[in-house]
């Protein structure tokens, strides 16, 4: 008779694969981000060169994308706990003290990011107020600058919700059972 999984155990794999969706989702969305920069920049030397008529947004388009890249890549890096920390020191503590050390990592990260997101939420909301735009693509600059507060929270929530999957020991049961089908 098979096992019936758990209330618990179904939340547990849920947020294992809702976290990974959204890594997922900020490793696409990165690269596509990218994709359209080499595309622009690509149209915008053809046009620049050949045709002496570039586009006059262009530059500061990319900027935005390469903005937009890298703060949801940094989601999904979050997730995947690939973020630059010293790992020297975890690698070479015992077991149990590897665990604390990620958990204060963490929680350090979380303590420095949150004041970081709170601050920034309230310029973007200034932003907004003002109807601030940017030079060239008169865009409005809260929409340019909304990703910062946004993709930092996730970093935030991302990070929290891994090293409490591992703290319980379903990170690694829930990745590995993820295909096991729910009653």
């Amino acid at each position: 008779m098979p096992v019936q999984p758990t209330r618990q155990w179904r939340f547990m794999r849920g947020l294992h694969r809702l976290g990974t969706r959204i890594a997922d989702l900020g490793l696409w969305l990165g690269a596509a981000a990218l994709f359209a920069i080499v595309i622009l920049n690509a149209v915008n030397i053809v046009l620049r060169y050949f045709f002496r008529t570039p586009l006059s947004w262009a530059e500061e388009a990319m900027l935005y994308l390469m903005i937009f890249a890298v703060y949801v890549g940094a989601v999904s890096v979050a997730w995947q706990q690939a973020h630059i920390r010293i790992d020297a020191v975890i690698d070479l503590a015992p077991p149990r003290r590897r665990t604390f050390l990620q958990v204060v990592s963490t929680l350090v990260l979380s303590a420095v990011l949150i004041p970081v997101v709170f601050a920034s939420f309230r310029v973007v909301g200034l932003l907004f107020e003002f109807d601030q735009r940017s030079d060239a693509l008169h865009l409005p600059m809260w929409i340019a600058q909304g990703v910062v507060p946004v993709a930092l929270l996730l970093i935030v929530i991302m990070s929290l919700a891994r090293i409490w999957l591992q703290l319980t020991g379903m990170d690694d049961a829930a990745s590995k059972m993820t295909e096991q089908p729910s009653a």
